[in-house]
């Protein structure tokens, strides 16, 4: 990830601290009106904590390391809810949408979608072995 892309991330900081939570409420309202058949994977509200993720990911960006643990119950609780990686695509869309609607600027939506792919290509791989593990 180039140096461009992370403080693109880093400038979004300001906006994911005082309204993230509404991004990702909105991001979940345009995935479920365009995916309704996702709604069934999501115990309650998960706006908070995917905004809370996203925080994490951008305060964190130079050490992902660091946020191991939350990838491990992240993947864990997806192989639960039956997450399988054709949806990772469908919460990008739904998020860039959001983000349109919310007036972030291209380059930062550009930056997060890189990050987003990279994450998600990251749970994939994860959730892979998990479900292999389950189907021994």
């Amino acid at each position: 990830m180039d140096e461009q892309v992370k403080l693109r991330i880093k400038r979004s900081i300001p906006f994911l601290s005082s309204s993230g939570e509404e991004l990702t409420s909105r991001m979940y309202e345009i995935l479920f009106e365009e995916n309704p058949e996702l709604r069934n994977m999501f115990e309650g509200d998960n706006s908070k904590k995917l905004a809370g993720a996203l925080l994490a990911v951008a305060h964190n960006l130079e050490r992902l390391d660091v946020l191991e643990t939350s990838f491990k119950k992240i993947a864990l609780s997806h192989v639960r809810a039956g997450v399988k990686p054709e949806h990772y695509e469908k919460v990008w869309k739904a998020l860039y949408k959001a983000m349109v609607e919310f007036g972030v600027e291209d380059e930062i939506i550009e930056a997060w979608k890189e990050v987003y792919h990279l994450l998600a290509d990251n749970l994939i791989k994860r959730e892979e072995k998990l479900y292999a593990c389950l189907n021994q």
